[in-house]
């Protein structure tokens, strides 16, 4: 445990040597307090920041509550649904999109056919530096609380030292090209195109389309 005399500040004297001080609880309370007042300045900036933008470009941004998130928008990117969440007390955010496999695609996906696209897909994953996961249906899930099927998620961070709107701008086409790249191994690996599947308002993963 750390004593009163380890929480020191340090200050020279008159004859120019080095000497300590300790800090009193109250400076260290306020220093935290103004350490947290900082943090949620730049969460707020970098907030308004990432809704401007959508806005700019056109896409309409949902704002979604959630308990563990200080903010969690859900847009449509081009042809793709994305969340941008900023976890709770964390200095990222977190772009990602969940995209389950069409009912078109699992009819001739055999078990071997969606081996050999994971292989594909992470492979493609790991040559261009993007996060990717496969997502399974979880058992005894109850209809209408999220799409059925497997299917996959496709991610990237970025952090508070290095967010700009050109990063912002990257992270969102490259993700976008990897969606794209996923769905045309599926065409290649099925020989055929995914169907047009109505959009869901649910929270959560949702169809290509």
């Amino acid at each position: 445990m750390r004593t009163d005399q380890s929480r020191a500040m340090a200050m020279y004297n008159g004859s120019g040597t080095m000497v300590t001080q300790p800090l009193s609880e109250k400076s260290e309370l306020e220093a935290q307090a103004g350490e947290k007042e900082m943090a949620s300045e730049e969460s707020e900036r970098i907030k308004a920041s990432v809704k401007e933008w959508f806005s700019r470009e056109g896409t309409k941004v949902e704002s979604i509550s959630n308990p563990r998130a200080e903010f969690l928008f859900k847009v449509k990117f081009m042809r793709f649904f994305f969340s941008v969440v900023r976890p709770n007390e964390q200095q990222h955010i977190q772009v990602e999109s969940q995209v389950m496999i069409s009912p078109q695609h699992l009819k001739v996906l055999t078990a071997e056919k969606m081996r050999e696209f994971q292989m594909q897909v992470l492979k493609f994953s790991f040559e261009n530096g993007i996060n990717l996961g496969f997502i399974q249906p979880r058992p005894g899930q109850p209809k209408g609380q999220g799409p059925p099927g497997p299917g996959f998620v496709v991610s990237d961070r970025i952090y508070d030292d290095g967010f700009s709107e050109d990063r912002l701008w990257q992270t969102m086409r490259r993700l976008h090209s990897a969606v794209d790249m996923a769905i045309a191994i599926l065409n290649e690996i099925t020989g055929q195109k995914g169907g047009k599947v109505p959009d869901t308002t649910q929270e959560g993963p949702s169809y290509y389309t």
